[in-house]
């Protein structure tokens, strides 16, 4: 959020309380989270951050990703 809201520990119990659905939603369609992405969303976590700046570090990961897998160019 722009007003620099952290999330409060009633905030964060819920979004734990509902990643274990989360996961097994992902894995019915066959998507299992990485060591590194659950390390991504742990440290999210720790940091409390904000819906947007999830979205926005999700975002950087993403692409740091899919440069990693893009061919070099010659």
């Amino acid at each position: 959020m722009a007003d620099g809201h952290r999330l409060t520990d009633a905030e964060l119990a819920e979004i734990r309380r509902r990643r274990a659905s989360v996961r097994a939603s992902l894995a019915c369609e066959g998507m299992v989270l990485t060591a590194e992405e659950e390390a991504l969303f742990d440290a999210m976590d720790r940091e409390r951050l904000t819906p947007d700046e999830c979205a926005q570090r999700i975002i950087r990961f993403s692409r740091a990703k899919r440069r990693q897998k893009a061919p070099a160019s010659a």
